[in-house]
This record gives C-alpha cells, sequence and structure tokens, in this order.
C-alpha cells in the first residue's frame, strides 16, 4: 500500500495591484483631459487664468504624484497578501503607501476648492448662495486637513508609521482612525453633490434654451465629481 503524500501546491496570492494601477490612471486620465480641455478653453478664447484654474493645475499635479508613488508601491508588492510582500519590501511599502495617500487626499481637496472659487465667481450678486459656497470650501478643507496631518501624525515617533518595529512607538486605534476616515469620505461627498447641483440655482433664471441649462450644469458638475 503506497502511503506517500501528494505535495502540497500552495495556493496562489491574491494580486490586486494590476487593477489598482488600472484605475488609477484611468481617473488619471480623466483628469488630464479635463483640465487640458478647460486650459484649451481660456487660451483659445485669450483669457487669463484665475485662482481656481492654479489650484486645479496644482490638484492635478499632485493626483499624478500620488499615482506615480502607487505605482512604484505596487512593484514592491503593495495590492498583495502580506505574505507575498517580501519581507525587505514591507516598510518601503508602508512608508510610500502614505505617501501616496497624502499626495491623493491633497488632490482631492484641492480639486473641490478650485470647483468653489469657480462657482464664487459666478455668484458675486447671490448673498446667501455665495456664503454657501465658502462655508462648504472651510468646512471641507477643514476636514481634509485633518486626513493629511492624520496620515503622518497617527504614530510616534514618526517612523513608526512605516516600522512597525520602532521601541516604544504608539499608534492611535485603528478604529477612530478608519471612524475619522469615513467621516470625511461622507462629508466630502455630501458636499460634492451640493457643489455640483449649484449650478442649476445659478442658470435657472438665465434665458437659456432647457438643453443648453441641463448640459452646461452636468459639464461643470463633472468637474466636482
Amino acid at each position: 500500500m503506497d502511503h506517500r503524500t501528494e505535495p502540497i501546491t500552495p495556493e496562489p496570492f491574491d494580486d490586486y495591484s494590476p487593477v489598482l494601477n488600472f484605475v488609477i490612471w484611468v481617473l488619471a486620465a480623466y483628469a488630464t483631459i479635463f483640465i487640458s480641455l478647460r486650459l484649451w478653453g481660456k487660451f483659445h478664447r485669450g483669457r487669463h487664468l484665475w485662482w481656481d484654474d492654479y489650484l486645479l493645475i496644482a490638484s492635478w499635479v499632485a493626483l499624478l504624484l500620488g499615482c506615480v508613488f502607487q505605482t512604484v508601491d505596487t512593484t514592491l508588492g503593495f495590492g498583495r497578501s502580506h505574505e507575498a510582500v517580501p519581507q525587505e519590501n514591507i516598510e518601503t511599502t508602508r512608508l510610500l503607501s502614505t505617501i501616496a495617500g497624502f499626495f491623493l487626499i491633497l488632490a482631492a481637496g484641492w480639486s473641490k476648492t478650485s470647483f468653489g472659487f469657480t462657482l464664487l465667481r459666478l455668484t458675486k450678486a447671490d448673498g446667501p448662495l455665495k456664503k454657501l459656497v465658502w462655508f462648504a470650501i472651510w468646512t471641507t478643507n477643514i476636514c481634509i486637513a485633518g486626513s493629511c496631518i492624520v496620515q503622518w501624525a497617527h504614530c510616534w515617533p514618526l517612523d513608526r508609521v512605516w516600522r512597525q518595529e520602532v521601541p516604544g512607538g504608539k499608534c492611535l486605534p485603528l478604529g477612530l482612525m478608519n471612524g475619522y476616515n469615513m467621516f470625511v469620505a461622507a462629508y466630502s461627498g455630501t458636499m460634492d453633490v451640493m457643489l455640483a447641483l449649484l449650478p442649476c440655482k445659478l442658470f435657472g433664471p438665465l434665458m437659456m434654451k432647457r438643453r443648453e441649462k441641463i448640459g452646461i450644469t452636468i459639464a461643470m458638475g463633472m468637474g466636482v465629481l
């Protein structure tokens, strides 16, 4: 009777890095097309750039930096199961992931602020609406600034963020961080919807064809979403 056992073949580890890279670069491509069309329209009509344009460019640069750091991170093992990441790469992947997250948070905040500034230029005669836009800008930036700080300050000393073996290091409870990040995401999404719908209020009273109003509203709303 043969008592030999067949060698156990280890199960392949999940690797989500290709999907992650595909998603972030598709979004980056969309942002590049949008900002290129916006700047082309400005220069084609001989108009100067305003604060909202410069802020949008800054958010685009931050987005690209975040995507680059995230892509480099995936080459070292980010996006795979923890067991599949080479031991010597773990600290580097944590650091690169934190840097990428920082830039992506900045990109999100600056793009929302840019759209808010665009709306402010269109609401000079509307006091209540202008205050509402300022409220959205300030509160969203406060929340996002908190997220940027938490990215780096949730552990002390600082290198405890990416080095789990630092002696004497401490970190905020994971539940607290996740709760704050969920709050910021929910609040930011709410402000996105509000800002995207404000063009309806702006262009509603204008003597324009209905389809033109709808087209402009959708185009402006896509800028923040």
